[in-house]
């Protein structure tokens, strides 16, 4: 028996979903604030995308997924970009930024 192989990693399906206009805006920001967060949405993105396929998801759940993926990190444009960007370790202060400046306040 040949054993399937799975690529999560294509890069076939990130082009699959048309995010409307607010959320290509949402991702542009991420993208001038750090372009890593922006890779990393796509990345993550692209993974929820294959896993749902993989588990055969329905359609509208697999783009629901998706687009919750893309826009995980969102809440990081509260964060300032000196504390974001910080190549050492936080101090106190800041990881307590970090922490509810990210929180989603409805």
């Amino acid at each position: 028996m040949k054993e399937e192989t799975f690529d999560f990693y294509s890069k076939t399906n990130l082009n699959s979903y048309n995010l409307d206009e607010a959320m290509r805006y949402e991702l542009s920001m991420l993208d001038r604030l750090d372009t890593f967060t922006r890779k990393h949405s796509e990345n993550v993105a692209n993974l929820t995308c294959r896993i749902c396929e993989y588990l055969n998801a329905s359609n509208k759940f697999t783009v629901y997924c998706t687009i919750c993926a893309y826009l995980h990190d969102i809440g990081k444009l509260f964060i300032p970009p000196k504390i974001l960007q910080k190549t050492s370790s936080l101090t106190p202060e800041e990881f307590d930024i970090m922490k509810t400046h990210t929180k989603i306040r409805l």
